[in-house]
C-alpha cells in the first residue's frame, strides 16, 4: 500500500467514525440527508461506514464456548473454562458493549480535535450555524489531490493550488485562491458556487474546471451538466452581492468561458476540450512546445525553459508524462532534435550546434 492509499485509508475511516457518531446523536435527522449522500458518493464510502460498524458492535458477536465437565479438567484449566463461560454470558457481553461505547466516543472526539473545525467535514447543523466556519484546502508545488467534502462532493486541486471552502444550512461557498482546480459537484438544494477571478460559476450535480489566469482572470471548462458563469461587475463589487446586476451565462457540457475577460469584448462560450490534467501520462495534440512546457512547469522548481524563444512555435503530438519535467526534457529533446543545457535553476532546450554556429547552441 502506497503513502497516498494509506492516507486515504485513514481519512476515509475518520470521516465514517464522525459519520457513525453523528448519526446516534441528537442531529441524526437533521444530518440523514447529507449522510445518505455522502455514503452514495463512493462505495469506499460504504465500505468504511461498515467497517465501523462492525467495530462497534463487535460485543454482540461473541460466542459462548463449550466447556468441558470441570471434573475431567486439570485444575490450572478451570480458571479460563470459567472466564470463557463467562465472556459467553449475556450478561457479560451487554456489560462489555455498553464499556465500548465511550471507548468509541473518544476515538471519535480525538479525531474531530486532531482534524480541528476547519476541516471540510464539519458542517452546517440543523440550525443553520455552521460548526466549523471556512476552511483552506492546498496543495504543494508537484502535488495533485482530490478533497472529499461534508455534502458529497469531490474537489481536485492541482500543484500549488488553494481553495476556501465554507458550507452552511443554505448555501455551499468555495473560492480559488491559486492554481487551478476540479469539481464534482454532489446534487442537492443548496447552491455550489465558486468565485474565482472576480466573477462566480453556479452549479448543481455537474463536473467542471476553474483556472486562474493572473490578472487575466480566470477561466471555466464545463465537463458534465450546465453551470452559470457570472462575470465581474462593472463597479468592482464581488460577484454575487446584493443587487447584482453582473452579466451571467449558461454554459453546456463541452463549452468553456472567460471570467474577467476586458471590457467591450464579446462574451461567447466556446467548445473547449480540457486536457485531464488530473492524470500524470497526458495526450497532447499539435500544441505549441511553449505551452507544453508551461503545463510541465507547474510541477517542478526547477523549470523547463526555451534557449531560443522561436522553437515555442514547434508542435509537438504524444503522450507525455508531464509530471516528470527532467524525462519529458530527455523525451521531447529526442523527439525534435533538440540539446539539453542543464543548470542549477532549469534545463533548457536549444538548437543542436552546427559547424561555425555559436547562437542558442549548448556549450562545447
Amino acid at each position: 500500500m502506497t503513502h497516498t492509499d494509506r492516507l486515504r485509508t485513514r481519512e476515509l475511516r475518520e470521516d465514517a467514525a464522525m459519520w457513525f457518531a453523528l448519526m446516534r446523536g441528537p442531529e441524526a435527522e437533521a444530518q440523514r440527508a447529507r449522510f445518505e449522500t455522502w455514503l452514495a458518493a463512493e462505495p469506499a464510502h460504504r465500505q468504511a461506514y461498515n467497517h465501523i460498524a462492525e467495530v462497534f458492535s463487535l460485543g454482540k458477536g461473541l460466542k459462548p464456548l463449550v466447556e468441558a465437565p470441570g471434573a475431567l479438567l486439570p485444575a490450572k484449566a478451570r480458571q479460563p473454562a470459567i472466564l470463557a463461560r463467562a465472556i459467553g454470558s449475556p450478561v457479560i457481553v451487554l456489560l462489555l458493549f455498553l464499556a465500548f461505547v465511550p471507548v468509541l466516543v473518544g476515538l471519535t472526539i480525538a479525531t474531530m480535535r486532531a482534524i480541528g473545525p476547519g476541516h471540510p467535514f464539519v458542517q452546517a447543523t440543523g440550525s443553520g450555524t455552521s460548526l466549523g466556519g471556512e476552511t483552506s484546502l492546498a496543495t504543494a508545488r508537484g502535488e495533485v489531490r482530490t478533497f472529499r467534502l461534508g455534502d458529497g462532493s469531490r474537489v481536485t486541486l492541482d500543484s500549488d493550488s488553494r481553495v476556501r471552502v465554507a458550507l452552511s444550512a443554505q448555501r455551499r461557498d468555495l473560492a480559488l485562491l491559486r492554481g487551478r482546480a476540479r469539481f464534482f459537484v454532489a446534487h442537492e438544494p443548496r447552491p455550489f458556487v465558486v468565485a474565482a477571478g472576480g466573477g462566480s460559476v453556479l452549479a448543481r450535480g455537474t463536473v467542471f474546471d476553474v483556472a486562474l489566469r493572473g490578472e487575466a482572470g480566470a477561466s471555466v471548462d464545463l465537463i458534465e451538466g450546465l453551470v452559470d458563469v457570472r462575470q465581474p461587475r462593472a463597479d468592482g463589487a464581488p460577484a454575487g452581492s446584493p443587487r447584482d446586476e453582473s452579466e451571467v451565462t449558461r454554459l453546456t457540457a463541452g463549452h468553456g468561458l472567460a471570467i474577467g475577460a476586458p471590457r467591450g469584448l464579446p462574451l461567447r462560450a466556446v467548445p473547449s476540450a480540457p486536457i485531464d490534467w488530473t492524470s500524470d501520462l497526458r495526450a497532447f495534440q499539435e500544441v505549441p512546445l511553449r505551452d507544453l512546457l508551461a503545463e510541465a512547469n507547474r510541477y517542478t522548481d526547477k523549470p523547463l525553459v526555451l534557449a531560443d524563444p522561436a522553437l515555442g512555435d514547434l508542435r509537438v503530438s504524444g503522450t507525455f508524462r508531464v509530471r516528470e519535467p527532467v524525462r519529458l526534457a530527455g523525451n521531447l529533446a529526442e523527439l525534435l532534435d533538440l540539446a539539453l543545457v542543464e543548470s542549477p535553476s532549469g534545463i533548457a532546450l536549444a538548437r543542436r550546434c552546427t559547424r561555425g554556429e555559436k547562437n542558442f547552441c549548448p556549450p562545447s
